[in-house]
């Protein structure tokens, strides 16, 4: 039960990353481009965000095949 938990928690978190990457809040691209580092683009935080979403994506994708590979 904890692994579809995680799943799903990942897969939520991976959509919330990627509706960011899309539409690119102009207060929370301010933020990422700060915990960045402060020399980074729009477009660069934007392709950190799709990185980090997709890896996500993939750990949802594992925990939801986990439990019935064990």
């Amino acid at each position: 039960m904890g692994f579809i938990i995680g799943g799903i928690v990942c897969v939520l978190y991976a959509a919330v990353v990627y509706f960011i990457a899309v539409k690119r809040p102009p207060a929370i691209m301010r933020i990422m481009k700060k915990k960045l580092g402060g020399k980074i683009s729009d477009n660069g935080a934007a392709i950190v965000a799709y990185v980090f979403a997709s890896i996500a994506l993939a750990g949802g994708i594992v925990l939801f095949v986990l439990p019935g590979v064990l």
